[in-house]
């Protein structure tokens, strides 16, 4: 009963941890969106074409060519679907010096970390309290088997009479 009732008492923990994971996040969404941008790139060469039995997504890194919002052009290696054929435009996503980056964090995104976050950190709560009462239960069956043992002793000392 006292480990549902610590579990149930760290709901209101997991939320603080939400919360706080949840402004990091946001605040790291917020950063990311207002320094990145989309831009159209073109892709220089032929990308290797999918590899049967491979994973269900499949990429490659071939160069590209692309156009800063400032309209200076710079070139690099972008990842792109396998078989994507050269000449191919492709939104990518740059940071403020143009190199190629991630799509930025949305605020669903940072929602979801957190919620993640507060979810296992709760879910390890329990986790520990249901190991400790095995623990404990565990305990009790040993004490309880061995004051068994010894009122067996006993009858059975008083049996044959000696």
């Amino acid at each position: 009963m006292m480990a549902i009732l610590l579990a149930v008492a760290a709901v209101p923990l997991a939320g603080v941890l939400v919360s706080g994971v949840y402004a990091r996040q946001a605040e790291l969404a917020r950063e990311q969106q207002a320094d990145r941008t989309q831009v159209a790139a073109v892709v220089l060469a032929d990308a290797p074409s999918f590899v049967a039995g491979g994973p269900t997504v499949q990429v490659a890194e071939v160069p590209a060519l692309w156009r800063l919002p400032d309209g200076t052009e710079r070139s690099g290696p972008v990842t792109v679907p396998a078989g994507t054929d050269q000449g191919t435009r492709l939104p990518i996503w740059v940071d403020g010096a143009g190199e190629p980056v991630p799509p930025p964090l949305s605020a669903f995104g940072a929602l979801s970390i957190a919620l993640g976050v507060g979810l296992l950190g709760w879910l390890g709560v329990v986790l520990v309290l249901t190991l400790v009462v095995l623990a404990v239960h565990l305990a009790l069956d040993r004490v309880r088997a061995a004051a068994w043992a010894r009122e067996w002793e006993t009858l059975s000392q008083g049996r044959s009479g000696r």
